[in-house]
């Protein structure tokens, strides 16, 4: 069994991280790091830790602690990396790994001196559907290959400072959300693009459009305009005469690619219903519809729904096993930091593109 040390411990930590090293069998939550006392007291008393504390250093010198989860803000996470690094642990740190160019050679350049296991919270290429989706669409490519790829939100219902962040203090969904995409666009179609096109809002409720090396071409639509009684992801896959698409997490369809049939995957909870196997996407937008008719205002301002929201399984479980198998074998890292980094530059290079209103080449050159 491993030790985990967690960095960082807001809702996003609380509502997977945490929950999944809990229930993991190889992972023990050994110690809970935060500014946030409140918070601490909450989640000692819930996973019982060997102790908690404001003092991330603390958690450097534990011999006792075999890698650290790092879900602070992104700006925050060079020292901590760095921390990490320094004292031989292995790290697992949400996405986006980094905000710029700098710190994302920074972090590089840390690794490169301090060669410790990373891992970007790049989850979604871990989940059972994605690995199944990889597969078949290996089997579908042909020449030509269009790929189209939405995930569409609620603003009304983030927390407020995740809409202070939007409207206020000029970060962006791109660099926040799209990484996650690109990563994933760069894993199936196992290619980096070669440039980058971007319109929309300086913040949110982009499309973009991406070109990749043989004929291929992704277009993805960013928004906040949905809501979330609806299924807020899915992926369209056009090639060679054939048609493969990845609706919600729970259900692959596929059109004329030979030996394969439609798959449906299970929820990942399913808070207050029947039993999490095989709902159609269909039957999940009705459930989804109703629990969003249901929301109360407490439930709104608090801005996290994982223990009330049906989940679909996009992989967090998988992504930390992954890691920890990694961790534990000494094998290298397929989610490095290398990823989390060129994931960013194509966030900075999308918004160069919004600006510039033009087609922007990508080169990663400099991430080596």
């Amino acid at each position: 069994m491993l030790n985990v040390g967690f960095i960082g411990c807001g809702g996003f930590v609380r509502g997977n991280h945490l929950p999944n090293a809990a229930m993991n069998p190889g992972l023990k939550v050994h110690a809970l790091c935060d500014l946030n006392h409140e918070n601490l007291n909450s989640l000692a008393a819930k996973y019982l830790p060997c102790y908690v504390t404001t003092d991330a250093e603390k958690l450097f010198a534990d011999s006792a602690i075999d890698f650290i989860v790092i879900g602070t803000k992104p700006d925050t996470r060079v020292p901590i990396i760095r921390g990490a690094a320094l004292a031989g642990k292995p790290v697992y740190v949400e996405k986006p790994l980094s905000m710029g160019w700098e710190d994302s050679r920074e972090i590089l350049e840390i690794l490169r001196q301090n060669p410790v296991p990373l891992q970007v919270g790049f989850n979604r290429a871990y989940s059972p559907i994605m690995q199944e989706a990889r597969r078949i669409f290996r089997k579908q490519r042909g020449e030509t290959t269009m790929i189209s790829y939405r995930i569409c939100g609620e603003f009304d219902l983030f927390p407020q400072f995740h809409k202070d962040a939007l409207t206020t203090l000029d970060e962006s969904a791109i660099i926040h959300e799209a990484v996650h995409i690109f990563d994933l666009l760069n894993w199936l179609t196992e290619s980096e693009p070669l440039s980058i096109y971007c319109s929309g809002g300086a913040n949110d409720d982009n499309i973009l459009v991406l070109e990749y090396p043989n004929n291929t071409r992704a277009s993805i639509l960013l928004s906040n305009q949905s809501t979330e009684g609806f299924p807020k992801e899915r992926m369209e896959v056009f090639s060679n005469c054939s048609t493969l698409v990845m609706n919600e997490f729970i259900e692959l369809q596929v059109a004329q690619i030979p030996g394969e049939e439609d798959q449906f995957f299970p929820l990942k909870s399913f808070p207050g219903g029947d039993a999490k196997e095989l709902q159609s996407e269909a039957q999940l937008r009705a459930h989804l519809k109703n629990w969003r008719s249901r929301l109360t205002s407490e439930q709104i301002a608090a801005g996290y729904y994982y223990g009330s929201r049906p989940s679909v399984n996009k992989g967090h479980y998988d992504a930390l096993e992954y890691f920890r198998i990694c961790v534990e074998k000494n094998q290298p890292i397929e989610t490095d930091a290398r990823r989390g980094a060129l994931a960013t530059i194509m966030g900075l290079e999308a918004l160069k593109s919004l600006r510039e209103r033009r087609v922007v080449d990508l080169d990663f050159s400099t991430l080596q």
